[in-house]
């Protein structure tokens, strides 16, 4: 039987698995989500691969990403400006180093990589790696298309995939201590301060400990799993129903009867303190997500033992029109909606002069549209407890 597309052990998973070894059998039966924001990032990732397998190939010109431009990526996602932005730093970064080292020829990309010595059930795709042992050197690259800030020191996924380089080259426990990593993380949409390509520069022996945690962790998952809390839990897909992860949050909230005590803190008390909360904030979002998800579906399942019910609430107005024939619109009335793009009609219809805005409004209408999303409310505040509560009590 073949292997399998997707590992138990992902690398990409391993953030979680290497630091809480119950993550893996509490979502081994809930599918991963499939959002825009993960197709998109396929997207991206299949012509980052497609233009570098390109360079690398003899004869083909150079080509870059926006030659993809408006063509659909092999999960249906039609390339759009933002996938080519993107893709196309993560391919000049790699190109920059492939080039002045001379090594492009020995570059992988999306390359599966196999990591026995931490787990059988561990592999994994890395997006673009090359080692060059007459430099001592491997160069590690991995493309992130989200916002959501990802440094690379200390990175599970990264340290994983470089173990299953060490096991494609066979380097042994010499040869690692005389190898530099340069491990990067390409986040064109993070806007962090120092730039999209954020790097990691270590000695390859001194990932041994961080393998030897994935190792004993990977084991724990498969022989006696236990629920370890953390900034992993955020992307947890078991986030909302891990009691380890409830526990921990009513904890981060309440503390009750404790000794009097005031809080005197140092400026670097208080930068690892805003860490912490900033962590606990997002898991505590996330699983408050989850459980809110979870009470919809058991409403609409005929449940009412939550003493919740589910209503429909109007989201913000929107243009049902292009942006041009709106700012047309508006024009006739001597009113410039314009922005970077345009005015929402709200912000319009207050930018139009007082006497003007009646008529305005009532015009609008029909170029506008309102999105509407299904919210809890309790069962006592709902629209049909106060159609039937007796006025007095009203």
């Amino acid at each position: 039987m073949g292997m399998l597309e997707h590992a138990p052990l992902a690398p990409s998973s391993s953030p979680q698995w290497g630091h809480c070894s119950g993550s893996v059998l509490a979502q081994a039966n809930i599918p991963s989500p499939d959002t825009v924001e993960t197709r998109e990032g396929t997207a991206a990732h299949w012509v980052m691969a497609e233009v570098l397998e390109n360079h690398k190939a003899p004869g083909r010109g150079p080509l870059t990403c926006d030659a993809y431009l408006g063509q659909q990526a092999p999960n249906g996602v039609l390339i759009d400006e933002t996938i080519v932005e993107g893709a196309q730093v993560m391919v000049d970064d790699v190109l920059e180093v492939c080039e002045r080292l001379g090594c492009l020829q020995e570059l992988l990309v999306e390359h599966r990589v196999h990591m026995p010595k931490i787990h059988a059930q561990n592999w994994g795709t890395l997006d673009a790696g090359v080692y060059l042992p007459a430099r001592k050197v491997i160069f590690l690259w991995d493309y992130k298309h989200g916002h959501r800030d990802c440094q690379p020191e200390g990175n599970f996924q990264l340290i994983d995939y470089l173990q299953g380089l060490v096991e494609q080259y066979q380097i042994d426990g010499l040869m690692d201590q005389q190898i530099t990593v340069v491990a990067r993380i390409v986040q064109p949409f993070c806007y962090y301060v120092r730039g999209p390509v954020k790097e990691w520069v270590v000695r390859l022996s001194d990932l041994r400990a961080y393998w030897n945690i994935l190792q004993s962790k990977a084991n724990e998952a498969f022989t006696n799993p236990k629920l370890t809390t953390g900034p992993w839990c955020r992307d947890c897909r078991a986030v909302g129903k891990c009691a380890a992860t409830r526990k921990a949050r009513y904890n981060f909230i309440e503390l009750v009867n404790e000794p009097y005590e005031m809080d005197s803190m140092q400026g670097a008390d208080l930068a690892v303190e805003r860490g912490i909360l900033r962590d606990g904030i997002a898991v505590a979002k996330a699983r408050l997500e989850a459980i809110e998800d979870e009470l919809q579906h058991r409403i609409r399942s005929g449940e009412n033992d939550s003493g919740y019910t589910i209503e429909a609430v109007e989201g913000r107005e929107k243009w049902a029109v292009p942006a041009a024939q709106a700012r047309s619109l508006f024009s006739q009335f001597g009113v410039d909606i314009s922005k970077d793009d345009v005015l929402t009609p709200n912000q319009s219809l207050k930018k139009t002069p007082a006497d003007k805005r009646p008529l305005v409004a009532s015009i609008i209408k029909r170029f506008t549209t309102r999105s509407s999303a299904l919210t809890l409310v309790p069962v006592d505040d709902s629209r049909t407890a106060r159609a039937f509560k007796p006025k007095t009590e009203q």
